[in-house]
């Protein structure tokens, strides 16, 4: 099968594997997390379509990390 599938109407169905880096990525892992369930096609065209601006906002909108249970204070 094809990665890439063009239907009789003219959309373009693109199958692929997409690795994201802690780091280097934040902004679009949280964006992917925060996909409702089967809403992860559109939410990703979303963040496609948006750009920066729609990840930045994600990362904004993070709640802090729970390190209430890890047994050190900062």
């Amino acid at each position: 099968m094809s990665a890439i599938v063009r239907r009789p109407d003219g959309t373009l169905v693109v199958t692929l594997r997409l690795t994201l880096k802690p780091g280097r990525d934040d902004a679009l892992i949280t964006v992917i997390q925060s996909a409702p369930q089967r809403g992860l096609a559109a939410t990703v065209r979303e963040a496609m379509r948006g750009g920066t601006q729609m990840l930045d906002q994600a990362v904004e909108n993070e709640a802090p990390a729970d390190i209430s249970g890890l047994g050190m204070e900062l």
